[in-house]
């Protein structure tokens, strides 16, 4: 089995799980569009019950990967399968390990950060989801507590 590839635009929090899912057997090419809408169809049922599910997030993913995967033919080698079944099985698990898709609303966003960066490095970039940037880490000097006045000396 070759190495995994280095994706550019990977979060940094998905690049362990991706090279794993790299290195899976391949599976055939119906089975991963399947898993790819029953996964959809599953989003929607969730968010149909209230849970915190993205359905619109989650239709977008499943489009841009359906449409990957409909590229796919007889000339299209092993890393190149590999890669897009990475991207569809990271999709369909639905505990990553960094949160469940389903603990907010926000839960596929490093799905479609991970599909992204695949699009993007086919040059598939009209197909890339729309989705917002990561908040950037707080900075811990911003909240800290601040004095709003000296403090007296304590008394002896």
């Amino acid at each position: 089995m070759s190495r995994p590839v280095r994706i550019p635009g990977l979060p940094a929090s998905t690049v362990e799980l991706f090279a794993q899912l790299q290195q899976e057997d391949l599976l055939p090419v119906p089975t991963l569009r399947a898993g790819v809408e029953a996964y959809r169809q599953n989003i929607a049922t969730q968010a149909s019950r209230g849970v915190p599910a993205n359905a619109q997030l989650g239709d977008a993913i499943a489009l841009a990967l359906t449409r990957l995967i409909d590229r796919i033919n007889d000339l299209t080698e092993a890393p190149a399968l590999r890669l897009i079944q990475a991207a569809v099985r990271y999709f369909i698990i639905q505990d990553e390990g960094y949160g469940s898709d389903f603990a907010s609303m926000q839960g596929l966003e490093d799905d479609a950060r991970v599909v992204n960066a695949v699009l993007r490095y086919y040059g598939r970039d009209d197909l890339c989801v729309d989705v917002p940037e990561p908040a950037p880490a707080p900075d811990p000097a911003a909240t800290a507590p601040r004095r709003l006045f000296a403090m007296p000396p304590p008394r002896r």
